[in-house]
This record gives C-alpha cells, sequence and structure tokens, in this order.
C-alpha cells in the first residue's frame, strides 16, 4: 500500500492510537488525522486503563511511556450510601491523566500528520476509494477511518438517521487533591461517587445522578457539593478540595446500535462504532484495543483496505458488543434500590472479579 493516502477522522485516543500503531508497525500507509477541534486537547481528568489496553498499547509501541506515567491502582471498595462495604475489589489497573496519553500518543505519529479546525462532514464511495467532505472542501484517499466519537459523521453517513437517547444522567470527572484517598465507589440514591488514587497527590473523581438532559449549572462542582453534602467521607473532602478547572460534564447517551461498521474502504473504530457508558471506565480501553488490531490488519503485506476492515469488524464485534452491555448494566445497577445493591454483595468477590474480567479483561 505504499504511497496511498488513509484519512483518519478525529485526533482523540482512538485515532491518535492507530496511526501510532501503524507508523510503530512501519506501515507504509500515510495518515492524514482530521480534528474539528482548533487543537490537541483532552477532558475527563483520567483514564483507568484495563490489562486489554494495556497490552494494546504495547502492540503500539508506547506501553513503556504509559506504565510510566501512570499509577497502579491498588485494592478498592464499592460501598452503600450509608457506608457498608458491598464489594472488594483488587483489579490490575493502571491510572493515567488523559491528557498525559494524548500526548504520548500525539508524540509517536508522524510530525504534520494531524489537522485541527478540519471537521470531516460526509464521505462518498469512489472508483479509486473514498472522497472525504470537510468544509474546506474534497479530499481523496484510498481509505477512511471513522474514529470521530459516538457523534460519528462517518457513521451517520454510513447509517442515516442513527438515533441516540439519555440515559437520565449526566457524568462529572475532575481531579482533587484530596490527601490519603484510596479506590472507592459510593452508590445511593441513584446516585455514583468514586475516586482513583493518581501520583503527585492527586486523584480523580466521577459522579453520577439523575437530571434533566442539557442542564448546566453556573457552578458545576458548586452544585455537586451541594447535592453530596450530606455523603459520607471521603466524598466530600475529595470534593472540597477538587481542581475547579478540571471539571467536566457531559450528559450519558445510549446510541443506536450500528448495524455495519464498514462499507468496503471506510470503517468505524472506537465510541463512532460502539459507544458505551462510562461506568465500567472501557469507552478509551475499546478504543485501544480496536486501534491496536486494525493497526496490525492495515500493516499486514498485501492487506487491501476493505479486506482489513471486514477482518475488524469480524473479530471484534461480538466482544465489543458484550462489554456495551456490560457497561449499560453496570449503569443501571447504581440506579437499582438499595436493597439490591445489598443483595448483590452475596455474590462473592473471587466470584464476581473472574466474571468481570473475562467480560471486560480480554
Amino acid at each position: 500500500m505504499a504511497d496511498e493516502q488513509l484519512v483518519i477522522a478525529g485526533a482523540g485516543i482512538a485515532g491518535l492510537a492507530l496511526a501510532a500503531g501503524l507508523r510503530n508497525a512501519g506501515s507504509s500507509w500515510s495518515c492524514v488525522l482530521l480534528d474539528e477541534r482548533p487543537a490537541l486537547g483532552s477532558t475527563g481528568g483520567a483514564i483507568t486503563l484495563w490489562p486489554a489496553a494495556l497490552a494494546a498499547l504495547d502492540r503500539i509501541g508506547v506501553g513503556a511511556d504509559l506504565r510510566a506515567a501512570g499509577h497502579a491502582v491498588g485494592p478498592g471498595s464499592i460501598r452503600a450510601r450509608d457506608g457498608r462495604v458491598l464489594r472488594r475489589l483488587d483489579v490490575p489497573l493502571l491510572a493515567v491523566r488523559r491528557g498525559e496519553l494524548v500526548e504520548i500518543l500525539h508524540g509517536r505519529v508522524a510530525p504534520g500528520t494531524v489537522s485541527f479546525g478540519t471537521a470531516v462532514t460526509g464521505h462518498e464511495r469512489t472508483s479509486g476509494g473514498v472522497r472525504v467532505l470537510t468544509a474546506a472542501g474534497p479530499l481523496d484517499a484510498a481509505a477512511l477511518v471513522g474514529a470521530d466519537g459516538y457523534r460519528s459523521q462517518v457513521a451517520r453517513t454510513l447509517q442515516p438517521g442513527l438515533g441516540e437517547r439519555y440515559a437520565g444522567y449526566p457524568a462529572w470527572r475532575g481531579l482533587t487533591r484530596a490527601d490519603g484517598l484510596e479506590p472507592f465507589q459510593v452508590w445511593g440514591e441513584g446516585r455514583e461517587f468514586g475516586v482513583v488514587p493518581l501520583d503527585r497527590g492527586e486523584s480523580y473523581w466521577f459522579a453520577t445522578l439523575p437530571e434533566p438532559a442539557g442542564g448546566t449549572a453556573p457552578d458545576e462542582l458548586a452544585h455537586l457539593r451541594t447535592a453530596f453534602a450530606d455523603w459520607p467521607e471521603p466524598v466530600r473532602r475529595a470534593l472540597a478540595a477538587a481542581e475547579p478547572g478540571t471539571v467536566s460534564r457531559n450528559d450519558v447517551m445510549d446510541r443506536d446500535r450500528l448495524r455495519r461498521w464498514t462499507d468496503g474502504p471506510v470503517v468505524v473504530i472506537g465510541d463512532a462504532a460502539h459507544p458505551m457508558r462510562p461506568n465500567l471506565g472501557q469507552g478509551g480501553c475499546q478504543a485501544l484495543v480496536d486501534a491496536a488490531l486494525l493497526a496490525s490488519l492495515l500493516a499486514a503485506t498485501g492487506a487491501s483496505p476493505a479486506v482489513a476492515f471486514a477482518a475488524f469488524e469480524a473479530r471484534r464485534r461480538r466482544t465489543v458488543g458484550r462489554v456495551a452491555r456490560a457497561s449499560r448494566a453496570a449503569g443501571r445497577a447504581v440506579e437499582a434500590p438499595e436493597v439490591l445493591h445489598r443483595l448483590s454483595a452475596l455474590v462473592p468477590d473471587p466470584v464476581f472479579r473472574r466474571v468481570l474480567m473475562r467480560v471486560v479483561g480480554s
């Protein structure tokens, strides 16, 4: 595939990881990443990397860098609103700031590969590949990868009318400098608050609570401090020390299942292909697994993009569907009556851990 151009819509985790993986594999594909944002950026505070995502980063060639930048997450607990321990978990996770992950991936793509301020608005099949439509004009390429998030324009061109529904709650994320925090989640009243320690005295926190879609508060941090004011420590302490500039809020959406991920020289990956709720922390992880696999398939000698894309979908669709269903179930578990939380604690921790790792750990 010498001298052939691969356009990647989106320069987030999935798009950057794919370009980095192709370069690490010595592929002759010439990558162009088009991103609608004005500059490289990331929101969401931090990300927890599960074993499958770390293995993907090793294949991309940045695993050692991420382990150096990240923080190993120790044993943690899930607690009820009254402080009672529902479950103790010890899963081999690595926590890393999203900005650091994005910067490391960006540092491994070829210089000049990313073009900011250029949104992909659609695409058309051509005899030689695909015509990528942008506000700046069309761009002809041999293939197109949609890594442009759950509201992907590439996905919506593959399947016009792709619908989405509000899950019933936003997700807030941020960083805090409260001392002595251990990994924990607290569930109750349809709400969730959790913390994952990082390094340098910081921790990543996340929260959900039922609210109408599209809402905003003049001060999101003050809003959360009020909503969780009567919750047990260390929830209040984590919010009291939270860094205002790191707080983000996003409505959690369920999107229709995409009937197909590929159309000849066009494919979608990551959230563009399979958006999922954030409750198991799998969106970024599964995007990394996607990128590592697709890079290896595209780098294979003699592999046409259509063949590589079809093989990618065949190998990933069932696995990712299972993870997406589990993530949705985890979100519904938070909303369940507290008596069900206590009943779920009857499942022994080792059994729960084995089931969880089978779903998302490989």
